[in-house]
């Protein structure tokens, strides 16, 4: 090529052949802006346009992680709340909050609970425990074929009333700790788990209940001081439920004793919640044998607390094993 054409085409300007050149594009992160595959604009325009998108990744995807974020967040927020309100309209036998101010803290939610038994799974079964375990298991048979159980369970068949566990709102923790559920379980006391029965508006309950050896003031009499416990606890079944945050305390309790209640027999123990006035609560309960004669028979008032939110934090606590002594 001779000099005359280098020197001329050393005038011709550079950026005419990249005008016409197509430039790769790319984008880890694009906006709407960025999707053009190729940029067909020259290269000073290119170096202008592409410069911002080079620094607009980092901060939009910073803006965008962080906006991410926010959505979950929110996302989980609002299905936690949504499941907190539909479980707490659940029935309480599978699991519901129904009966107490914050709910039961059922084993879904503090771990596998363990079955109800009589005596600590963890200890070494002996002779004399195998032994009891059978004559627990052998008397909880004979009351499920009572004809007064069938009579109620007839009932739950026909919608009318429902099974329910009566001891629903105690965790493994605080079960323990509890007199009827924990205390009082064992041989010759109250060795068969209470069945109970529920009527539908909460406002009914039925317990059957065995009274063991071990129960007596009196040789072979239980004492009334373990009948008024029972009366307290039924009447507390209907009253919680009806009263302002479902929970309450017993203000009074009025017992009359019609006849002796021997031991080593079957109880069938009743109670209703009569009317409820702001935040007091009128209930009555009885105990029969199983011919139907009234043996003992309650009134009872319970009223809630004015500000519950300190109890119920307590209760929270309580339940999850926080707040008591490492001795407890």
């Amino acid at each position: 090529m001779s000099p005359g054409i280098h020197r001329a085409m050393a005038r011709i300007p550079q950026t005419s052949f990249r005008a016409t050149r197509a430039t790769p594009f790319t984008c880890k992160r694009q906006s709407p802006l960025h999707y053009s595959l190729y940029s067909t604009v020259n290269s000073s325009t290119s170096n202008v346009s592409s410069s911002p998108s080079s620094k607009a990744p980092s901060h939009s995807s910073s803006s965008s992680r962080f906006s991410n974020w926010i959505q979950r967040i929110t996302l989980m927020s609002a299905s936690a709340a949504a499941g907190a309100f539909v479980y707490a309209k659940l029935d309480p036998a599978i699991g519901g909050f129904s009966g107490l101010p914050v709910g039961k803290l059922q084993p879904t939610i503090l771990g596998t609970e363990e079955p109800d038994e009589p005596f600590d799974s963890a200890t070494p079964v002996t002779k004399e425990k195998a032994k009891e375990l059978k004559k627990s298991v052998l008397l909880e048979h004979e009351m499920h074929q009572l004809e007064l159980v069938h009579q109620y369970k007839d009932r739950v068949v026909a919608g009318e009333w429902k099974e329910a566990d009566p001891y629903f709102f105690l965790t493994d923790h605080t079960k323990k700790h509890n007199l009827t559920a924990g205390a009082l379980r064992g041989e010759n006391m109250l060795s068969v788990p209470p069945l109970k029965f529920e009527r539908k508006d909460k406002k009914a309950i039925v317990l059957f209940l065995h009274l063991g050896r071990s129960l007596c003031g009196h040789d072979k009499i239980i004492h009334g001081g373990l009948l008024a416990t029972l009366l307290d606890e039924a009447t507390g079944m209907v009253a919680l439920p009806n009263l302002p945050f479902h929970i309450g305390f017993t203000a009074n309790l009025n017992v009359n004793y019609r006849r002796p209640v021997t031991a080593d027999q079957f109880v069938m123990v009743t109670a209703e919640f009569e009317k409820g006035e702001g935040r007091k609560g009128y209930t009555n309960a009885s105990i029969r044998d199983l011919e139907g004669n009234t043996l003992v028979e309650c009134t009872a008032l319970f009223v809630s607390p004015k500000n519950p939110v300190s109890m119920i934090i307590n209760f929270v606590k309580n339940s999850l094993g926080f707040g008591t002594s490492p001795a407890a």
